[in-house]
């Protein structure tokens, strides 16, 4: 079942230029659609429960944090930790959860994430594709796709 969301929050993965690890920065978002789904899958030995399923549509007329644009993945990785704050992006491996990221910290690594999602009783998805729908149909059809585990 598809669910309007008030917010999700984005958190974008890059390595970290001095320290070569991976941080990560929280980007807001409103209004965008949810859905969570248990599949199953069919073998010969009977059919088994797979991994819940997640897909979030996040509308071009929906209300980003800090009103930052967003910039292809690519263009994303070369960016220094104070412009990566001004954009946000979708990638393989970015790390989402339902709701506002109450923290203040703008830079988090993984453990950190993880911890704050336990703690808050959230989800955590880990990006597993997405898709850019936003050059066809009109404005209100216009979107991004996320899909995670």
């Amino acid at each position: 079942m598809i669910t309007n969301v008030d917010a999700v929050t984005v958190f974008n993965g890059r390595t970290d230029k001095a320290t070569r690890r991976k941080i990560y920065t929280p980007t807001v978002i409103r209004g965008v659609s949810y859905v969570e789904g248990k599949g199953s899958k069919v073998a010969d030995n009977g059919v088994w429960s797979d991994d819940v399923q997640y897909k979030i549509r996040v509308p071009l007329i929906a209300v980003v944090q800090d009103n930052r644009e967003y910039m292809r993945d690519l263009n994303y990785a070369k960016l220094d930790n104070e412009e990566a704050a001004k954009y946000w992006t979708i990638q393989k491996g970015d790390l989402v959860v339902r709701g506002e990221y109450a923290g203040d910290s703008p830079l988090l690594g993984e453990d950190e994430i993880s911890a704050y999602s336990k703690e808050q009783g959230l989800d955590l998805i880990r990006v597993t594709e997405y898709a850019d729908d936003t050059s066809g149909g009109s404005l209100y059809t216009r979107h991004w796709r996320i899909g995670g585990k």
